[in-house]
């Protein structure tokens, strides 16, 4: 699917916990070397040093409203400004009604209609391309995207399982589950203004749904059920990237060495710099958040534009990832 751009960045914002956990506790904790796998590995191997844990009593909509007021300042607007907000975290407050609602009463967005949209570590980007849409048909102005996400509740759950575990089989499952962080991400969206060039140029997405079972979490009568094939997902996500990036560099007419930043959905080091060679770019231009925050899910591209913020008038390319799997790439002026 291939998306023209009408829209820009206004405000960017973000929410972390406090809390710290390091990589080598959690693999103590579980006893990884009964596995045959160093306490270090996921802070070595994979180059999650630690990640952010969010208190007991907070809600995935709590970070997303944190990171909400952050971005709703940035843009310099007020929430009764806000026409539209699309939450698109993995974890959610409720089945139903949509987290949105709770979003919008929290920061006082009275005016404004609100809807979910999921899609693993895509969501955020999806949630991007139909701001867009809004946008660019009119029946928008300000478009407030948000996630919290709150994936350390899977963690914890996992740490459970594995403590008593014997399999090396299901070590390796489960294993993606000890690298993911917790944390809040928001974006105001507007539409974008054609003479000053800034704004989402075009994006185009693709997904292939046959990898599905490389990566889920279910809650069953008996409990937990998921896994998480980190080697199996990146390689085959690396495919999918390489199979647009060509068509993205031509229809956006850029050349690799125009590009001043790419920001990628991070889960280590290992495929990120792989989706950076993609672009045929240096590392040096693709800043990370994987070692302090862990896999971040759909706030991967809001923490990491926050914390390291462009440059306007910069070229930036995104690349995006979810499991399914889904992907994306993107070009736009900041």
């Amino acid at each position: 699917m291939e998306i023209i751009g009408k829209s820009k960045i206004a405000g960017i914002g973000a929410y972390l916990p406090e809390q710290r956990v390091l990589s080598d506790d959690l693999m103590h904790e579980i006893g990884s070397t009964r596995f045959g796998t160093p306490v270090d590995y996921i802070s070595k191997r994979i180059g999650i040093i630690e990640r952010r844990i969010s208190e007991a009593n907070m809600f995935p909509s709590d970070m997303a409203i944190k990171a909400a007021e952050v971005a709703l300042k940035d843009a310099g607007i007020t929430p009764m400004e806000v026409d539209l907000i699309i939450y698109c975290g993995i974890d959610r407050d409720w089945q139903e009604p949509a987290t949105s609602h709770r979003v919008q009463v929290e920061i006082g967005a009275k005016k404004s209609s609100c809807f979910d949209v999921t899609n693993a570590c895509h969501g955020f980007m999806d949630g991007l391309s139909i701001a867009n849409a809004f946008l660019t048909n009119g029946t928008a102005n300000n478009v407030l995207v948000c996630t919290g996400e709150k994936p350390s509740r899977v963690l914890f759950e996992a740490i459970k399982i594995l403590r008593d575990e014997k399999s090396k089989e299901a070590f390796k499952r489960m294993l993606g589950a000890l690298t993911v962080g917790d944390a809040g991400g928001a974006m105001v969206i507007q539409r974008s203004n054609v003479e000053t060039g800034e704004g989402l140029r075009w994006m185009q997405s693709y997904s292939e749904g046959e990898h599905a079972n490389l990566c889920y979490y279910r809650h069953t009568h008996e409990g937990y059920d998921g896994q998480m094939l980190m080697r199996e997902i990146s390689l085959q996500i690396a495919k999918l990237h390489k199979k647009l990036i060509e068509k993205t560099y031509a229809t956006l007419a850029w050349k690799p060495e125009e590009i001043d930043r790419i920001y990628c959905h991070q889960v280590g080091e290992k495929p990120h710099k792989a989706l950076v060679s993609i672009a045929n770019k240096s590392i040096d231009c693709a800043p990370i958040t994987y070692p302090s925050f862990g896999n971040l899910t759909s706030a991967t591209f809001p923490v990491n534009m926050h914390l390291n913020r462009p440059e306007r008038g910069s070229k930036l390319l995104l690349m995006g990832t979810g499991s399914g799997l889904s992907v994306c790439q993107a070009g736009m002026v900041f």
